[in-house]
C-alpha cells in the first residue's frame, strides 16, 4: 500500500503542474488575440478621426444653375482646403455622364478632373426629367452634398 500512496502524490502533483500549464497558455492566448483586436480597434478609430477631419475641410457651395442648349449648367464654388473629386451624381437619376470645367476668369473653359480647393466650377450634365429634383453629389474624399433645383 505504501507504494501507491507515493505514486499517487506523485500523480496529483503532475495533474497540478499540466492543469497549471493548460490555464497559462489559454490565458496567454486570450492575451494575444485581444492585444491584436485592440489594436484593429485603435487604427480604425485613428481612420474614422481622419477622415472626419478630411472630410471637414470640404465645403462646397452652389453658387447658380441654369439650362443651356439642352443642358444643365451647375456652378460649384470649393471653399475647402482640399481639392475634391465628384465620384456620382445623382438628380432624377443616377448621371451617368457629367463633365467638370474651371469657370474661373482666367481659365475659363478648361477640362478638369476635380474640383480644386478655392476654385470656381461648371459642372454640365443631361437635364432632369422634373421641374423639382434634388441634386447629390457625392465625392471620393466621402462628402455628400445635397441641393433642392427648380427650373
Amino acid at each position: 500500500m505504501y507504494v501507491i500512496r507515493g505514486r499517487r502524490g506523485v500523480s496529483e502533483v503532475l495533474g497540478a503542474i499540466v492543469i497549471a500549464v493548460l490555464v497559462l497558455g489559454m490565458s496567454a492566448s486570450y492575451i494575444l488575440l485581444e492585444m491584436e483586436r485592440s489594436e484593429r480597434e485603435t487604427f480604425s478609430l485613428i481612420d474614422l478621426i481622419r477622415r472626419a477631419e478630411r472630410r471637414q475641410k470640404i465645403l462646397l457651395s452652389l453658387i447658380y444653375y441654369q439650362v443651356n442648349d439642352g443642358q444643365l449648367e451647375v456652378y460649384i464654388y470649393n471653399f475647402g482646403d482640399v481639392s475634391v473629386t465628384p465620384v456620382k451624381i445623382l438628380t432624377d437619376v443616377e448621371v451617368d455622364l457629367f463633365e467638370i470645367y474651371d469657370a474661373s476668369v482666367n481659365n475659363g473653359g478648361l477640362p478638369l478632373n476635380e474640383i480644386p480647393s478655392e476654385t470656381l466650377v461648371k459642372l454640365v450634365l443631361p437635364v432632369p426629367s422634373t421641374d423639382t429634383f434634388s441634386f447629390v453629389l457625392v465625392t471620393e474624399e466621402g462628402g455628400i452634398f445635397v441641393w433642392e433645383m427648380m427650373l
